[in-house]
């Protein structure tokens, strides 16, 4: 595997750099030619880290995080792997183990009559070849999102001298392929000239919309129920339906949600002492548990038995109490 480090900090290099060694990775010293790359997320604006997203394709991409900021700002970008930047060398070493266990395809679709070819650095267009050089492939690849990218950032991805060599790039590739396969906006930059089938496209917004009408439908049903449900996506509270809002009051629901305060399982007496052994029991998707719930308008506790339910593909659990 080819690696590629992007960060400043020289810490972080180091130890990254010793780990690469002993798994015998190389540096890469063309970009479309790294297998992985490590980026260090304080190195990098959120413009330059979107950009990654183009990248995961063709490598696989672990993202160093300093922060809690540094993490939202990965998931807000859909990004999910990452390792703290005071990372152990087995952790690394682990990560390098996954990916490599592990196949990229070597053979990008871009549309339905566009695809890129990476071992063979050649570009299919309407079923013609055209052979492209290491930095016409790494241009295409920095725009396969099929979002403009600022010929600025362009010019950064791509280590060149100027902006007038990202145009000069373009204008090859336009003269090889007898096509122009671009979309230039003025202040946004480039994008790849490409169209989605409209069946798929309808397709997907009528899938997408069904799906819309399903999760409002099952809400409604939660809602209108008469008896207490609680759902939970990750072991994270997702939602408390309409009955058990009631029972519970609204200033009570509305501290739940509070991330510095909020604990649903505060409100909890359970026959285990021990919190977190409390939440496996209610969480084990083949157990029925009792529980007590205390009523602020009451001041006293109320008795429910506890069903709960998992979702495996969503990794939801829905818990009824009654």
């Amino acid at each position: 595997m080819n690696y590629k480090i992007v960060s400043s900090n020289d810490e972080i290099k180091q130890k990254a750099i010793h780990v690469f060694n002993i798994l015998n990775m190389k540096e890469s010293i063309h970009i479309q030619e790294v297998d992985l790359w490590l980026i260090d997320v304080k190195t990098m604006d959120k413009e330059a880290i979107e950009s990654y997203k183009n990248r995961q394709d063709s490598a696989f991409l672990l993202f160093v995080v300093n922060d809690d900021d540094d993490i939202k700002t990965l998931l807000y970008s859909g990004f999910s792997n990452y390792i703290k930047a005071s990372f152990s060398q087995v952790e690394l070493n682990s990560w390098c183990k996954l990916f490599k266990s592990s196949k990229k395809s070597k053979l990008i679709k871009i549309d339905e009559n566009i695809s890129l070819d990476l071992e063979k650095n050649e570009l299919s267009y309407n079923s013609k070849n055209y052979l492209l050089t290491k930095q016409e492939v790494a241009l295409i690849r920095a725009l396969i999102s099929g979002s403009f990218i600022s010929t600025k950032l362009l010019k950064a991805l791509l280590n060149l001298n100027s902006e007038t060599s990202v145009r000069t790039i373009i204008n090859r590739i336009r003269k090889k392929t007898h096509k122009d396969i671009f979309i230039q906006k003025r202040d946004y930059g480039y994008k790849l000239n490409v169209k989605k089938s409209q069946d798929k496209a309808n397709n997907s917004a009528s899938y997408i919309k069904e799906l819309e009408e399903q999760n409002a439908l099952i809400q409604q049903i939660v809602d209108s129920s008469p008896v207490y449900i609680a759902t939970f996506i990750h072991k994270q509270l997702f939602c408390i339906n309409k009955s058990f809002r009631e029972l519970l009051g609204n200033d009570i629901v509305k501290e739940l949600w509070d991330e510095t305060k909020g604990d649903f399982f505060q409100l909890i007496r359970h026959s285990l002492e021990d919190k977190e052994k409390m939440k496996e029991d209610l969480f084990n998707k083949t157990t029925s548990s009792s529980v007590k719930i205390y009523d602020f308008k009451k001041d006293g506790y109320h008795e429910f038995k506890v069903q709960t339910y998992f979702f495996e593909k969503i990794d939801k659990h829905l818990l009824i109490f009654s």
